[in-house]
């Protein structure tokens, strides 16, 4: 892969990163989620959420984007007081399919990781992950992620 950039994301970004996410998610989450949450209302829904989080942030909300030649290959959004005894959150890690093992994601991560170490040093960065979402378990432990606890969800 050609080298791509990292900067905060605009407001501008708001209709590639749904897009993106809406694709990893109707991708990865086939056989997880509703089917008929992610044949439809999904885009929607992802639209909305990141209309109002370029639009109006919270104030602990960073947003990361990876690019090149102006195409997004990449998101990750964290947020720094979520549950701050855990640390920053990454609630969104993703690439886009054609940068996937380019180290688009590793560079988000380690990004994300500066961030939160430069506003708080000594917190780490914890995040959800499904564990039928096999693909991310092994990216994050392949990192040296561990599995702190365990929730059951519907």
């Amino acid at each position: 892969m050609s080298l791509f950039t990292l900067r905060d994301a605009t407001e501008g970004d708001a209709a590639a990163i749904t897009a993106l996410h809406t694709a990893n998610w109707r991708e990865t989450y086939a056989g997880i989620l509703d089917p008929a949450y992610l044949a439809g209302p999904i885009e929607a829904d992802r639209r909305a959420v990141w209309q109002e989080r370029l639009t109006a942030p919270p104030s602990d909300l960073e947003v990361i984007v990876a690019e090149a030649g102006g195409n997004l290959l990449g998101f990750a959004s964290l947020f720094h007081e979520r549950e701050p005894g855990w640390g920053g959150f990454v609630d969104n890690l993703h690439s886009a399919a054609s940068a996937r093992g380019k180290g688009v994601g590793k560079a988000l991560l380690i990004e994300a990781a500066r961030r939160v170490a430069a506003r708080d040093p000594g917190k780490g960065l914890y995040l959800w992950v499904f564990e039928r979402n096999e693909g991310a378990v092994g990216f994050y432990r392949a990192l040296g992620a561990d599995i702190a606890e365990r929730i059951d969800s519907d």
